[in-house]
């Protein structure tokens, strides 16, 4: 049987395989640019092409695909309404953080703890990314021709004057860090303030209702125990192994 951190370093290292270099380049770095991921999303039927925030969707629906590519005898596809998981012997989630935010949303309180409960814990694989962003709005239009014109939600932000959120056009993975928790992690978590369970609580959705709380793992504070694999995809190779040397190269 594998250990949690033998598997995520299964699932880590097929994705480095496309997308790291870990740092000795002198040429270009792995780029994922946003129509091409997009454009993949829509022609594989996968939701969340459609979402100004794509990219978190597109690491998911990544690695999905090289799980099914490389690793199909130890991995599958698991989805939950609307989560993308993959399962071996342990569930794992993929996240996209990008621009040094320390602040990582999860899922719904209640759907999280319900998932984490019947998989006896859950592996959170953070790609932590740096993304450029659509300033003349080309993106946007581009993105919204994809969909077939504008949301009622956002020609109604338009005529009440707010502004549109500005989208991601890529992305380019820095590096991966990969926690293990179980359902007693997260409430310790909770109590020790590493892991909230009210993010999310006063916002509401496109149609005005409440939006359920969620959990947001703060990564400036979440103890060292808990980070079973750190990967350097394209990350100065000297600053990763300053920062993670157990897990240096």
């Amino acid at each position: 049987m594998l250990s949690p951190d033998n598997e995520a370093r299964l699932i880590v290292d097929a994705l480095y395989e496309d997308f790291g270099t870990g740092g000795h380049t002198r040429g270009e770095v792995p780029y994922i640019e946003g129509r091409s991921a997009i454009t993949d999303m829509k022609s594989d039927n996968y939701s969340g092409w459609r979402e100004v925030e794509w990219t978190g969707y597109h690491i998911k629906y990544l690695i999905q695909k090289e799980c099914e590519l490389k690793l199909s005898d130890r991995l599958k596809v698991y989805d939950s309404k609307k989560r993308h998981f993959v399962k071996g012997e342990y569930l794992w989630d993929a996240r996209l953080n990008a621009n040094d935010f320390n602040r990582v949303p999860l899922g719904d309180v209640e759907e999280y703890n319900n998932i984490v409960k019947q998989n006896k814990g859950i592996g959170i694989l953070i790609f932590d990314a740096v993304a450029n962003y659509d300033i003349n709005e080309d993106f946007r239009r581009w993105h919204e021709e994809q969909k077939g014109g504008s949301s009622d939600y956002s020609v109604e932000r338009e005529i009440e004057g707010r502004s549109p959120r500005i989208r991601k056009t890529g992305y380019m993975i820095r590096k991966c860090l990969t926690y293990f928790l179980t359902f007693d992690d997260l409430q310790r978590g909770v109590i020790e303030g590493w892991m909230e369970d009210t993010f999310q609580q006063t916002m509401r959705n496109a149609d005005g209702s409440s939006r359920n709380s969620k959990y947001r793992l703060k990564l400036d504070q979440i103890p060292r125990r808990y980070l079973v694999v750190a990967k350097n995809f394209n990350e100065d190779p000297e600053e990763f192994e300053e920062e993670f040397p157990e897990f240096a190269e």
